[in-house]
């Protein structure tokens, strides 16, 4: 007889969070590449909690950087291939910065493999992904061909909730905007590095909690914003509270309900 805590687990489907993440030589500026690897550690520790308490969605991690060129962090340990990582199985080995900024190759990382041919693999089907974009320069190479490429062409990338973290002065909001579906509100700017630390940790988090629950990627990416400025905006509160809701009925008709399908790459 299966075990009843490994029937619920296998049942709850996966949430994947995916950091898209410039790791240019300007990012050596002010400490800010430090400033990530530190968020990043303390982030996962935070996740691991929050993923406890989540009846309804598995998280997982991946982490793809992007200077000269674009590759993926997260790989699977036993062939090497990008790969999204359980939290248990994901340690933070700290990036160092350098090269350009080549967010058209990320694009074409993200195009290639988010779909049921590489990293998309489950059993039990998906909550809507988040991708959580951070960069504090503008492309330095044909970005606006390989964006529209991939939302045109991979329904997972069109249709994932966006999050945009602006670091600097120099961060080109225009690329972030039309890279957060249009939307100037989901473009987050931070100046320094302090700050810079506990959005990352509050956006992580916030968008873990709401994406875990059923709404449309339009619905969550609005209300993750709104999240993350009452949150940043309240000082010395790091982390929203975590109130799960029960699972609806599948949507039918239009829009997007909470995951996806298995067999046509829908949703249900």
């Amino acid at each position: 007889m299966p075990n009843i805590g490994d029937t619920q687990s296998k049942a709850r489907k996966l949430l994947p969070i995916i950091y898209v993440l410039d790791t240019s030589g300007s990012m050596n500026v002010e400490g800010r590449i430090s400033a990530v690897n530190e968020a990043m550690r303390e982030t996962m520790d935070v996740l691991k909690d929050v993923a406890a308490k989540n009846p309804t969605a598995e998280l997982k991690i991946g982490v793809l950087a992007f200077s000269s060129g674009a590759s993926w962090v997260t790989k699977d340990p036993s062939t090497g291939a990008p790969a999204l990582l359980d939290l248990d199985d994901f340690y933070w080995n700290d990036m160092t910065a350098g090269g350009v900024t080549d967010l058209g190759a990320a694009m074409t990382e993200l195009d290639n493999q988010l779909n049921r041919s590489a990293m998309l693999v489950s059993d039990t089907g998906f909550k809507v992904p988040v991708l959580i974009f951070m960069s504090d320069g503008g492309p330095t190479d044909d970005w606006e061909s390989a964006y529209n490429k991939a939302v045109a062409n991979n329904r997972w990338v069109k249709s994932a909730t966006k999050i945009a973290i602006a670091v600097g002065d120099g961060a080109d909001r225009g690329v972030l905007t039309r890279v957060a579906d249009g939307n100037d509100e989901a473009v987050i700017g931070v100046t320094d590095r302090e700050t810079l630390k506990r959005l990352i940790k509050v956006v992580s988090v916030t968008a873990s909690m709401i994406n875990g629950k059923s709404r449309t990627a339009d619905t969550n990416q609005n209300e993750i914003v709104e999240e993350i400025n009452r949150t940043m905006g309240e000082e010395g509160k790091t982390q929203p509270e975590f109130t799960p809701e029960p699972e609806p009925e599948p949507e039918t008709g239009g829009g997007f309900a909470e995951g996806w399908d298995d067999d046509d790459d829908t949703w249900e």
